[in-house]
């Protein structure tokens, strides 16, 4: 049986981005400090943070969106509207970036794609960004996709949040996938 001391230790190691296994008690007299992860888990609060950028800058390239979201690593093309980061920054085993097609955002940023290296609990991307929008299963083996709706008074853009899990989404299901979808508000007219 894990000890309060442990399991506190455990939960105050996640909430810094540092990894140690909770399962095994600490040796007795070990007061070392935590391990930290090769590559820095991306929290909920960090994608809040993220797409509330999204809504409130101007419509951004590229360069732009990886410099407003201090995000690290070259851009590398795949194809006329889209690219990768290389290496992709810490926290994350891939990043694509997707141009708009259509609308009033034609050209510009439409979406950021993320492959978490640490996946993140529902339960933490629901307490951060409200309850969620379960999605039609669109593919057999895709898992479940879940919606978060963020918007911020007065920006010109919307952002969603869509987060991919591979099982049934309860509270400690665990999302590896997250995409930003960008969006233009549409004023009244």
């Amino acid at each position: 049986m894990t000890s309060p001391r442990a399991a506190w230790l455990a939960v105050a190691l996640v909430i810094t981005g540092c990894e140690r296994d909770a399962r095994a008690p600490a040796p007795p007299g070990d007061h070392a400090q935590p391990v930290q992860s090769s590559s820095p888990m991306i929290t909920a609060d960090a994608l809040r943070t993220w797409s509330e950028q999204l809504c409130t800058q101007p419509a951004l390239d590229f360069d732009a969106a990886i410099q407003a979201l201090g995000l690290s690593g070259a851009l590398v093309k795949k194809s006329s509207d889209y690219a990768v980061l290389e290496p992709p920054p810490p926290g994350t085993t891939r990043v694509g970036l997707s141009r708009e097609n259509l609308g009033k955002n034609k050209g510009y940023l439409g979406m950021i794609e993320l492959e978490l290296a640490t996946k993140l609990p529902r339960a933490e991307l629901d307490h951060r960004f409200g309850a969620g929008n379960v999605l039609p299963i669109a593919d057999v083996g895709r898992g479940t996709e879940i919606s978060y709706e963020v918007t911020v008074p007065g920006a010109p853009y919307r952002c969603t949040v869509f987060a991919n899990f591979d099982d049934a989404t309860g509270p400690s299901s665990l999302a590896g996938k997250i995409r930003l979808r960008r969006a233009v508000v549409r004023t009244p007219q």
